[in-house]
Parts: structure tokens; C-alpha cells; sequence
């Protein structure tokens, strides 16, 4: 080989050279963006995992307050119920009593003294 062909086989080598370390450059680059978007990605997956979990278990102590208003609420219509008993057996009793009073008042003596207690026992 002549000296030309030499020094042309050293250029294109050196040319060759240049664009393959350019082109490993662009390589890491791209590898390297490709990392990061694939942790970006990963860790956005995550975050809704971890978001999910935290609604699951939002919604787990929203059923447990449901149940436990539930209760409550049933305890407190068991309790209308009982004192709702309570006024009509007291209603009942003051009827019977009023019926009693007004047949007292129909005896001479003992309506007198009726009136005369139930004027006493009205407020002034």
C-alpha cells in the first residue's frame, strides 16, 4: 500500500472512530432517559398503589363508623320505643286517675276537697 492509501485508511479510521464514540454517546443518552421515564413510570405506579391501599383503607373505617352509627341508631329507636311505651302507659294511668277525680268530684263531701286540692296545686 502507497502512502496515500495509508493516510486515507488512517483518516476514515479516525472518521469512524469519531462517529462511534458519537453514536455510543447517543446510545448512553437515550439508555439513560429511557431509565429515567421507566422510574418515573415505576414510581408513579407506586404512588397509586400506595394512594389505592390508603382509599382501601379509608373505606374500610368508613364501613366500620357505617355499622357502629348503625348500632347507635338502633339503640336509640329501642330507647324511643321503650320511653314512647312509658308516655302511653303514663297517659293511660293519668286517664284512669283523671276518671277517678272526676268521680270523686261527684260526692259532696269529697268533691270539695278535690276542688279545693286541685286549686291548690295549680301554679300562680
Amino acid at each position: 500500500m502507497d502512502r496515500q492509501q495509508v493516510e486515507y485508511v488512517e483518516r476514515e479510521n479516525a472518521f469512524l472512530r469519531e462517529q462511534l464514540h458519537a453514536l455510543t454517546d447517543q446510545i448512553e443518552t437515550v439508555k439513560q432517559d429511557v431509565l429515567e421515564e421507566g422510574a418515573k413510570h415505576i414510581r408513579g405506579k407506586e404512588n397509586t398503589v400506595q394512594k389505592m391501599k390508603e382509599l382501601e383503607r379509608e373505606i374500610r373505617q368508613a364501613k366500620a363508623n357505617t355499622d357502629k352509627w348503625k348500632q347507635e341508631a338502633m339503640k336509640e329507636k329501642q330507647r324511643v320505643e321503650e320511653l314512647t311505651g312509658q308516655v302511653e302507659s303514663l297517659t293511660s294511668q293519668v286517664e284512669r286517675l283523671q276518671g277517678v277525680v272526676n268521680r270523686a268530684k261527684s260526692i259532696p263531701f269529697a268533691g270539695k276537697l278535690v276542688t279545693k286540692l286541685e286549686q291548690e296545686c295549680k301554679p300562680s
